[in-house]
């Protein structure tokens, strides 16, 4: 078991190690690897470890365990850790996922194509997406009601079709 003192130097370390120092891994390092290196500190931290022991022993290595669970949380899901990655080339130590980001998601584009689920759906609902981009709304309301005709039980088509049918009641005369 690890000494009071030791665990207390290593906690108060922890605000200057990146998640990689923390688990003991390279920046390259793969799934497996991260995985490996998390088992191995969870051998070394978990409270469980120090059941036995002083209480302010158990809760020193209780805050290291978190901060290790949140470096394995991070550097074990790709997306997050593409993130950390960036933050941590700004000399961001940790990473913060209720944070916003400072560039925003790509915005998700729910064309009526991609709404469309069959070949001959798919077929009109691009027609109607291209008539709605030259601002034609009536040829767009036509190749719509034949995608719906194709797939009647879109919702999301019929709901987008529903739509045009208001903006073509807002039109003037």
């Amino acid at each position: 078991m690890r000494t009071r003192d030791a665990l207390v130097l290593f906690v108060q370390s922890l605000d200057a190690k990146s998640y990689y120092d923390i688990l003991r891994v390279s920046h390259d390092a793969d799934a497996a690897s991260i995985k490996a290196a998390f088992h191995d500190f969870s051998l070394l931290y978990h409270p469980d470890q120090y059941v036995g022991s002083a209480p302010e022993i158990g809760a020193v290595a209780t805050a290291i365990f978190k901060r290790g669970v949140e470096a394995y949380r991070c550097l074990s899901r790709p997306t997050s850790r593409s993130r950390y990655d960036g933050r941590l080339a700004r000399g961001r130590l940790r990473f913060d996922p209720a944070k916003p980001s400072t560039v925003p998601p790509p915005r998700v584009v729910r064309t009526l194509e991609t709404l469309a689920r069959t070949p001959d759906g798919k077929r009109f609902a691009l027609k109607a997406d291209r008539l709605l981009d030259a601002g034609n709304l009536d040829g767009a309301r036509l190749q719509l009601v034949n995608a719906c005709q194709c797939e009647p039980y879109n919702e999301e088509l019929t709901e987008r079709l529903q739509l045009i049918y208001e903006a073509l009641a807002l039109e003037p005369p």
